[in-house]
Formats: C-alpha cells, structure tokens, sequence
C-alpha cells in the first residue's frame, strides 16, 4: 500500500475550515462572538510568527478550545453538516483531480489536519477518503467538550506521528509515500515521506523546502507533478530536486502571488 497524506486548510481548501464551523456555532447562539473575534486575532497572530511557529501553536488551538468549551459534539456535527454545502465551492478546482489521480496511480488518500474533525469529515465524505485525522476535544460532565484535546495535528511533530502509526498499522512503506502540505505546520509530515511536496508554501515552509530539495509546486503544477514516473517508486534520494521546468514554473506563480 502506497499512501498520499494531504493537508487541508491552504493545500484542499482555500481558508479555514475551523472558522467555518465556529462561524456556524456563533450564529446558533453555541459560541459568543467575542470569542470567535479572539480566535481569528490569535490565528492571525499565528499566522504571521514564521520561525516562532511552533511557539503560537498553543495559544492558537488554546482559543479555540475556549471558544467551543461547553458545546455538545452532535450539535458540532450537525452545524458542520449546515455549514458545509455552503463552502464546499472554496474546495480548490485542483482538489478532486488530485485525488483521482493519486488514486488512480495506486495511492491510498489520507487527510491530515488542524481543523475539527466535524469538518475534515465533511471534506473526507466528499472526496471518498476513508482515513482522516482532525482536531479533537475531549468531553467532560454532561458528554460537553473541554479544552482538553485528545486529537492535536496543527502540532507538526503529532501530524506526523498520526502517518507514521498508520502506515505502520496499514504495512504502508513511508519511503513509497507522498505528502502534500503548504504550512509549517506539515514540515514533519513532509520529512517523513520519500515524495515531499510544498504547495504553495508559506515562507517559513519554503525556505525549508529549498533546502531540503523538496518539490515545490501551485495548483496549476500539482497533479501533473505526481503524474510523473518519480513518483511512482522510492526516490534515490530524498534530497534530490524535483523536476527542474515544474519547480521553477511554480516558484515563478508563487513569488508573483506573495510580491
């Protein structure tokens, strides 16, 4: 088994789908808006710390397991359930053609990340991909989340301790794995594979990616990228570059977009 571990928020996804549900709670009177105020300010912050990354991953997931303390997961699931066919369409054009594509090269999906599990199921449904690691939180009295979390893959080290367990659990060979990722937040993820990608990364990312020689694409390049027979086997290096015409191209798209 060969598995394909993608991102979602940035690299399936334009945005954020945690907002998306939080934004649904709000308007069923579950969150306040005061909260949901403080979690998009202390994402914005996060956003922005580069190399301090990993120093806001905290703060960050913090205010959002504030803001949903108290909620019942099956009204988290229903308000999903309302909010999604309301989103779907920032669902990058890409996104389906590259899971045909991995699938149809023998690749098994798998979704990784930070947002709520309520969501990445939505995402998950849709796409046909049976394997899926979002946010969790624990519950307490009542069966109401806590702030506690069970589930935590915006940590890079634990996305890619979810994918190494499951391609342990599966017998699936991470040197025959993609990964695609287009935060700091999948560089883990990205180093435990043998087919590294950085969509549209963010600085931080890229500047790893650079130097570690890992592809580098846009959602122009994406699905012709692992289209190509290098990605069909394990590299003999993971430290050689990609196709040379597809990296430049994308790196080109990418400093025009951040200019």
């Amino acid at each position: 088994m060969k598995l394909a571990a993608l991102d979602v928020d940035g690299t399936l996804y334009d945005g954020t789908l945690g907002f998306a549900l939080l934004d649904e709670l709000r308007a069923g009177g579950l969150v306040s808006s005061s909260a949901v105020r403080h979690v998009r300010d202390t994402m914005r912050e996060h956003r922005r710390s580069g190399g301090r990354f990993r120093d806001t991953t905290g703060p960050a997931s913090d205010a959002y397991a504030r803001a949903v303390e108290g909620v019942l997961p099956q009204d988290a699931v229903l308000a999903s359930c309302r909010i999604w066919p309301r989103v779907r369409h920032r669902l990058l054009a890409c996104a389906v053609p590259l899971v045909e594509s991995l699938r149809g090269a023998g690749f098994t999906p798998v979704l990784l990340s930070g947002s709520p599990q309520e969501m990445i199921d939505r995402v998950a449904t849709d796409l046909g991909i049976g394997h899926r690691f979002g946010m969790r939180l624990a519950t307490g009295p009542g069966g109401r989340w806590t702030r506690r979390f069970t589930s935590l893959p915006a940590v890079p080290e634990a996305k890619a301790r979810l994918l190494c367990a499951l391609a342990e659990g599966l017998g699936a060979d991470l040197a025959c794995a993609v990964a695609v990722g287009n935060s700091a937040s999948d560089r883990a993820m990205l180093a435990a594979v043998g087919h590294p990608v950085a969509f549209e990364p963010d600085e931080a990312l890229l500047a790893v990616a650079r130097d570690s020689g890992w592809s580098i694409t846009d959602r122009h390049t994406l699905v012709p990228l692992l289209s190509t027979p290098a990605f069909q086997s394990p590299p003999a290096s993971r430290r050689a570059p990609a196709a040379s015409p597809l990296r430049t191209h994308s790196e080109r798209n990418l400093h025009a977009h951040t200019s």
